[in-house]
């Protein structure tokens, strides 16, 4: 066993080596983060840390803050320890013990295709209009689509080639790659889709679809903001900008299109989130199955 440490010195050993493989953004949340933890746990030994101390901990973050931001907290304790093991400043992990917050799972508020074919008849700014037309018809995180340069579009074969997106930690952006392995994909396009990108392209000028002012790319500040402005015009109910992704996702299976096409189509890592994220669409998919059924 190695020398015995404090804990939050430790904490900082241990972000140091973990900030080299996370994303910039997640790096940034991280770093905000520590100072709470080791406030709470001044002063203590890693050798004295019990499984008690972080259940009572958890129990005062559940009561502080919002389930996500308790977890983040509580991943940051569980992969430290893993790391003092590994490095045999303990021999256990006493997170091992403990029962971590469960994700809740958020409910999902797509927009009806009417309601997104009205958004697009609303007043708005034309790089929030075309990048509602692209993620209602590919299903592509808002980071994706600005993230696009006109090299990723092959209009001869009709596939957009889904490469990076765009990273946000503060006030400060990257290009990154995408949010998993999967997100790293091919994405076929509608001729109408095709049409609206050729459009675009004429005239365009700069690498990427939506060149920025400052950068070559823009960076999407308060684009959901945007688009609740567009919303309210509209006259529907206000959502966020990544409901236009799930808007591509239920749509879609509401259609009968398999589920493991939506899935790479949307860049998920494996056919069961993609089911279980959409698991309200079901029952329009055995009503298909029963007419199908009803056939044979």
């Amino acid at each position: 066993m190695t020398e015995n440490i404090l804990y939050s010195d430790l904490l900082d050993i241990w972000f140091a080596d973990h900030r080299l493989r996370i994303a910039a953004s997640t790096s940034y949340g991280y770093e905000k983060t520590l100072p709470y933890i080791k406030k709470y746990f001044n002063g203590i030994f890693v050798s004295d840390i019990t499984s008690e101390m972080i259940y009572d901990f958890i129990q005062i973050l559940k009561e502080e803050m919002a389930p996500t931001s308790a977890r983040r907290y509580c991943n940051m304790i569980n992969l430290s320890l893993n790391y003092a093991v590994k490095y045999h400043y303990i021999y256990y992990n006493p997170a091992w013990d403990v029962t971590f917050p469960r994700r809740e799972r958020k409910e999902i508020k797509p927009f009806t295709e009417e309601e997104v074919y009205l958004l697009m008849e609303t007043q708005g700014e034309k790089w929030v209009k075309d990048a509602i037309v692209i993620s209602f018809r590919t299903g592509m995180r808002p980071g994706e689509i600005y993230a696009l340069k006109w090299s990723d579009i092959n209009f001869a074969q009709r596939f957009i080639s889904v490469q990076c997106a765009i990273s946000r930690a503060n006030s400060s952006t990257v290009l990154k790659a995408t949010k998993t392995a999967a997100g790293v994909r091919r994405i076929d396009m509608d001729s109408k889709l095709t049409a609206y990108l050729m459009q675009m392209h004429e005239g365009a000028e700069g690498i990427y679809l939506f060149p920025g002012q400052k950068r070559e790319y823009r960076v999407p500040w308060n684009l959901s903001t945007y688009l609740k402005d567009m919303c309210n015009r509209a006259g529907i109910p206000p959502r966020n900008f990544y409901s236009l992704r799930h808007t591509h996702a239920t749509v879609s299976m509401a259609h009968g299109l398999h589920p493991k096409v939506i899935q790479e189509r949307m860049g998920h890592s494996d056919c069961k989130i993609t089911m279980e994220t959409y698991s309200h669409v079901a029952p329009t998919l055995q009503q298909e199955a029963v007419r199908i059924w009803n056939e044979i």
